[in-house]
């Protein structure tokens, strides 16, 4: 599977769950596949693996793992206010020099942290209820992203501070008590900004690291993670 196809596919294995909500009538209180939700707050604490994607010039942060803690208000019915901090410890990025050719261009990797703050809505599909258990979810969020420093790399590129846009799906994994499970894949978009020197109208011209003058591209990147929900004030 493609990343690119992820997504589509996680969309519709949650859809899949949803859609025979509509059919379940009639049931008695003892064999109701729902199940009242727990909890109007909520700290998720989760890991996963970030996984960078299409970075054009090859000088961005590569995959790694990520760790995050999530906090959640329940505002109305199925909306909640949702707010994540992610911080992936060592991601590996290469050094690239613009302004030469051929092997020389390759200046060596080093790993940098990476650091994210996100604030939006979340919404349970399935309303304050589970169905057999499982309450699908989808979410959006603005946010920043931050490489650890300002500081320019031997090749004149830094990854700096960026504004985030992202949107994701996941599942609440029920379990009748305070503590559940929680699973997500977040869909994260930021935009790259680098050197003029990169573009073809630099000082290696046509074999230039970006072909175009495209030097300022939004690109998504993918996070999926795992981890455990504690629901508090029932």
């Amino acid at each position: 599977m493609t990343r690119r196809s992820l997504p589509i596919a996680m969309a519709i294995a949650l859809a899949a769950v949803a859609s025979p909500l509509a059919a379940q009538v009639g049931h008695t209180p003892q064999d109701t596949p729902f199940e009242d939700l727990r909890g109007r707050q909520a700290l998720t604490l989760a890991i996963g693996t970030l996984a960078p994607g299409g970075d054009p010039a090859g000088v961005g942060p590569r995959t790694g793992a990520q760790l995050s803690v999530r906090y959640e208000l329940l505002l109305t019915g199925p909306l909640w206010l949702q707010a994540r901090m992610s911080y992936a410890p060592s991601l590996d990025r290469t050094y690239k020099d613009p302004l030469v050719t051929g092997a020389a261009r390759d200046l060596g990797t080093s790993t940098r942290p990476l650091a994210a703050l996100e604030a939006g809505f979340g919404m349970n599909l399935t309303g304050n209820k589970a169905w057999h258990r499982v309450t699908p979810q989808v979410h959006g969020a603005l946010g920043w992203v931050t490489g650890g420093t300002n500081r320019f790399d031997a090749g004149g590129y830094r990854f700096g501070n960026k504004f985030t846009v992202s949107y994701g799906l996941g599942a609440r994994l029920v379990t009748g008590r305070a503590w559940e499970g929680h699973v997500d894949l977040t869909h994260l978009f930021w935009k790259y900004d680098y050197p003029a020197d990169y573009g073809p109208g630099g000082a290696a011209g046509t074999d230039a690291i970006l072909p175009t003058n495209q030097l300022a591209p939004w690109k998504g990147n993918l996070l999926l993670s795992v981890g455990v929900t504690r629901f508090f004030f029932r």
